[in-house]
């Protein structure tokens, strides 16, 4: 099964789904069963304390596959000291894909390109797309309303066709609850190259997740995603059971009142929540989105 696009040419992979990097989730297994089915299996560098670690962990996804495989390195000093560690192991290891969050990847990107490796950065507005096509990026990823983790707050069906009049020259990643073909199609629809798919993925074995929130997962409802900034410093999406759980009194204007928080207790998801009925492996989600797509291509008016 294939899907031709701007994302999967430039990549060399079968289907424009990429897994996206998720903290504390995505590892090893999960990468690898997305690449191999596939897709662009994705975790953040972030995953791991030290840059030892970050090399063992490189180490095992390159015994359990030979297929492309993207990092998430957020460029920020205050955020992620080790960044520039964390860039010069993905150049050791030549990472075929780096995913660029909370800077300009201006730094990185004549070294990654001469090494072989595509920058895709996120971004939530025109300007920091604009900013970050200026720098070089080879896509972008419009993390619209909905999405698991730091989203943005504009509505996906105004984010992806916006970015794509106003930069047409650069390919989009539709981020933001997308948990099947039905919305893969739909954000091709509307301009972009290849679709995020985070939240869905968490309801799988190969997550590293606690089997409570993958329950979490399936038990809740859109309307229990919570946007707050009051969490993390940035507005994200976040699972409201998980809040409330730790802190019965929380609201999204003032954020947790627990002394100390647990980042492996604070659940984040997105919208998507919404399509995930069962925990699946993650190959079959990834070859159930491709379906779903092609099967909604034949339905359409």
């Amino acid at each position: 099964m294939k899907i031709r696009t701007a994302i999967t040419s430039m990549l060399k992979v079968d289907l424009p789904i990429i897994g996206a990097p998720m903290f504390l989730v995505s590892y090893p297994e999960l990468v690898s069963a997305v690449s191999n089915a596939g897709g662009v299996g994705t975790m953040p560098a972030l995953n791991y304390r030290t840059t030892d670690e970050f090399r063992r962990g490189l180490d095992e996804i390159r015994q359990k596959t030979s297929k492309p495989i993207g990092i998430n390195i957020i460029l920020h000093k205050e955020h992620n000291p080790r960044w520039m560690d964390q860039f010069q192991v993905c150049m050791q290891y030549k990472v075929e894909l780096l995913i660029t969050s909370l800077g300009s990847p201006r730094s990185i990107v004549k070294e990654a390109k001469s090494n072989g490796t595509k920058v895709f950065c996120d971004v939530t507005t025109l300007r920091h797309a604009e900013i970050v096509a200026k720098s070089g990026a080879d896509a972008i990823i419009a993390v619209a309303q909905g999405a698991g983790g730091h989203a943005g707050a504009i509505s996906p069906f105004a984010l992806i066709p916006y970015l794509k009049s106003e930069i047409p020259n650069i390919p989009i990643v539709a981020s933001g609850a997308i948990s099947s073909g039905k919305q893969m199609a739909a954000a091709f629809a509307l301009g972009a190259d290849a679709v995020y798919v985070g939240t869905r993925l968490i309801a799988t074995p190969e997550a590293h997740a606690y089997e409570e929130y993958k329950q979490m997962l399936i038990d809740s409802a859109p309307e229990e995603i919570m946007y707050s900034a009051k969490i993390s410093g940035i507005p994200a999406n976040w699972l409201k059971r998980s809040l409330d759980k730790l802190d019965p009194n929380f609201k999204s204007d003032v954020g947790l009142s627990v002394a100390a928080k647990s980042w492996k207790e604070v659940w984040s998801a997105g919208h998507g929540v919404a399509q995930i009925k069962s925990i699946e492996k993650a190959a079959d989600i990834v070859h159930k989105i491709a379906s779903e797509y092609f099967e909604v291509k034949k339905s359409l008016p």
